[in-house]
């Protein structure tokens, strides 16, 4: 699986605070069957990294990695707050966007809805990028009027929902949006936005399952989400998401037993 969404990079945001903890997450990536992480480290105000700091993190953790044997390929890119994306020119999103593929990870804002989003995602694509937003399943905005994600869609941007959405992590009102968005096609991407081995650990297996059984599809329709999905964003190809279509008879299996996710308060993390 390919995990699209993550801060996986020591010490740039609220990931992990070394190396240590990068390796440790990495092992957990791998053992939860990710072979490849786009690493996504904050571009916002309170986090104010750009390509000449990512790119080398990148270069020093996949080297590190080689050292440590461990069997993940990891590639640059970023998680880009609205507020700050107007300061950018092309040449630096374009080291920003994923494994360097003019597709820009863009944070959906917690509270409050950026009014010029559809038209900055018409902007940038008129100037050769484009968007995926990035979990809006979290987004007091989106919570309460999903439709604000169909004029996006429609203007050439994907989705990506975090696994942990659909497994509970961050309350009731947030899996429900994510099952609605779902529902309604307006998901095209799963991701862990992963910050640790263990709070929000990498991997979403059980979460595709749970998701799957939430839209009455089996598990493997969903593997697009993760695998063909992922893999034609991070090489710059066309996508086109497929079409679900819940099976025509028969029983949706029974999720996978939950993994028990450490509870511990961690205050407010994006």
């Amino acid at each position: 699986m390919i995990d699209l969404h993550n801060h996986l990079l020591p010490g740039l945001d609220d990931g992990p605070a070394d190396t240590a903890g990068s390796l440790e997450m990495a092992r957990a990536a791998v053992a939860a069957g990710i072979t490849t992480m786009a690493c996504t480290p904050h571009v916002a105000a309170k986090y104010p990294n750009r390509a000449s700091t990512i790119h080398p993190a990148v270069a020093a953790l996949r080297r590190d990695l080689d050292v440590a044997q461990i069997a993940l390929e990891i590639v640059a890119g970023a998680e880009i707050s609205t507020d700050v994306i107007d300061a950018l020119d092309d040449e630096e999103l374009r080291l920003l966007s994923l494994n360097g593929s003019g597709w820009l990870l863009v944070e959906a804002p917690f509270a409050g809805w950026p009014l010029r989003l559809p038209k900055l995602v018409s902007e940038l694509e008129i100037r050769g990028f484009r968007v995926v937003i990035a979990h809006p399943e979290r987004a007091e905005a989106i919570q309460h009027n999903p439709d604000r994600l169909r004029d996006l869609v429609g203007r050439g941007a994907l989705v990506q929902s975090n696994g942990s959405s659909f497994l509970g992590d961050h309350g009731r009102r947030v899996t429900q949006t994510a099952q609605l968005l779902l529902g309604n096609g307006l998901i095209h991407v799963l991701a862990s936005d992963a910050h640790s081995a263990t709070w929000r650990p990498p991997g979403v297996g059980d979460a595709k399952v749970v998701a799957a059984r939430a839209l009455g599809v089996w598990p493997e329709d969903l593997d697009w989400m993760v695998n063909e999905g992922p893999r034609l964003i991070l090489d710059g190809g066309v996508v086109r998401p497929p079409r679900l279509v819940p099976p025509s008879g028969g029983a949706v299996p029974r999720p996978a037993a939950r993994v028990e996710r450490d509870r511990r308060p961690a205050g407010p993390r994006a």
